[in-house]
């Protein structure tokens, strides 16, 4: 294969800016344009070792950094160099243009990555990992492509690849010697199949809590007018984003702001207050406030403490009840009188009770998941291929007994195709090339 080379950082101006190629040629292309003090040429360069000296192109030299990683034990398993420049955009820009000079040719997006997966030095689900990570928005999503990227999905999924071999490798055996290995290769493979059901069926189940993970949890804020609700978005925040005042109907719309917390992504939303009105704006706003309710991962149903809950709120309790919504009742103005004790006690304007109710939102939707020790599916391909692995295996499991060997067999192989799908043992050329494309330059 060719030498790629393109710049690793960010464009923009900065302490550092990085050049990286990879390929056989990277060693020889870096010699002809980078120069040290240490070795009379780069291509005595060691492995690992970081070399100051001066890049020179065309047009000007810089001081830099430069530093060899030796095949197979660098990222992409291939020769590796790279140039630690000044940051600037035209400065590195005209080192890569050195180095296409020299023969190497511009990497596609995912390139880099793609090569250590085609090299063997990651499976399929790390080389995702990798991108997860890159654009983790919050402490959890990043711990959990953390994990991907470090093999953790795709150990525990070639693990499972393993057992099917060996009960599909028994099974044919045994259609050889059916009289002294059919009864026992058959009770091997049920024991296989029934673990293998538990292990994959977990992994599904994990991947809700995962998509909460990798993209947040919208926690929707609805409740009647001036019952606090743009005061809790504030406090939440921790700084005054929406307009508060007594004035009923201030908020006409939603407004979204993030935080994290435990790791956790939350968008918030505030809603307008609920009522009827002949207003014409703040009726298409309640229509929207209704709609963030039903649609939310999670609704904080607001009301306050000094008075009890209305026909009209005890109203829209149920109506959300009914609509299935997960939803957490919130008694605002508990540093006032306290009559209405339905929910959890807060005060938006104290700030009392608030850790609290971040507690119960992150518990609500996610529980203890983000500190098990256990496997988090993110990924929605791979939770397909799974779920479609487990389908096979149920259906092997089901034929055990009641249908030829042979069947059996063409169910066992299938799944282990699908779960090939997470490693890359069995993706096609058209996942691969998708999933590489989602990647940034130099990565």
């Amino acid at each position: 294969m060719k030498t790629i080379a393109t710049i690793s950082t960010p464009m923009g101006s900065g302490a550092i800016g990085i050049v990286r190629m990879s390929g056989d040629e990277a060693k020889t292309i870096a010699a002809k344009m980078f120069a040290t003090k240490k070795l009379s040429s780069f291509e005595e360069a060691s492995p690992n070792y970081m070399y100051y000296g001066k890049v020179k192109t065309d047009s000007f030299e810089d001081t830099c950094l430069a530093v060899y990683f030796q095949a197979p034990a660098s990222y992409t398993g291939e020769d590796v160099v790279e140039f630690q420049c000044h940051g600037g955009v035209r400065l590195v820009d005209e080192v890569l243009k050195q180095c296409l000079n020299y023969g190497a040719v511009i990497a596609d997006k995912g390139e880099f990555t793609k090569r250590a997966f085609l090299n063997g030095k990651m499976a399929l689900a790390d080389c995702e990992g990798v991108t997860d990570m890159i654009t983790s928005e919050s402490l959890s999503a990043l711990k959990a492509s953390s994990r991907l990227m470090q093999g953790g999905v795709s150990c525990e999924i070639k693990g499972y690849q393993t057992q099917l071999l060996d009960s599909i490798a028994e099974l044919e055996a045994s259609l050889d010697y059916p009289e002294e290995m059919e009864d026992e290769s058959k009770s091997n493979c049920g024991h296989v199949l029934s673990f293998l059901s538990q292990k994959l069926q977990k992994l599904v189940d994990s991947q809700k809590v995962g998509g909460y993970i990798k993209q947040g949890v919208t926690v929707g804020i609805v409740g009647q007018t001036n019952v606090g609700k743009s005061s809790l978005l504030n406090r939440l925040l921790g700084r005054d984003r929406a307009i508060v005042t007594d004035i009923a109907g201030t908020t006409r719309d939603t407004l979204e702001e993030c935080i994290e917390y435990k790791g956790v992504l939350l968008r918030l939303v505030d809603t307008a207050g609920i009522r009827e009105t002949d207003d014409k704006v703040e009726a298409i706003g309640v229509e929207r406030s209704m709609d963030i309710a039903k649609n939310s991962d999670l609704t904080l149903f607001v009301t306050p403490s000094d008075r009890p809950m209305n026909d009209e709120e005890k109203a829209l309790e149920k109506s959300l009840a009914d609509s299935g919504v997960k939803m957490i009742k919130v008694v605002n103005k508990c540093d006032l009188a306290r009559v209405n004790i339905e929910g959890v006690a807060i005060s938006a304007k104290t700030g009392q009770g608030i850790e609290q109710l971040k507690e119960r939102i992150v518990d609500a939707v996610i529980g203890q998941s983000i500190d098990a020790s256990g496997n988090v599916i993110t990924n929605r391909r791979h939770a397909q291929a799974i779920e479609q692995a487990l389908e096979c295996i149920e259906s092997a499991s089901n034929a055990l007994y009641s249908q030829p060997t042979e069947c059996v067999l063409l169910d066992l192989r299938q799944a282990y195709f699908e779960l090939g799908k997470i490693t890359g043992d069995s993706a096609s050329e058209d996942i691969i090339n998708s999933i590489f494309s989602k990647f940034c330059l130099g990565k």
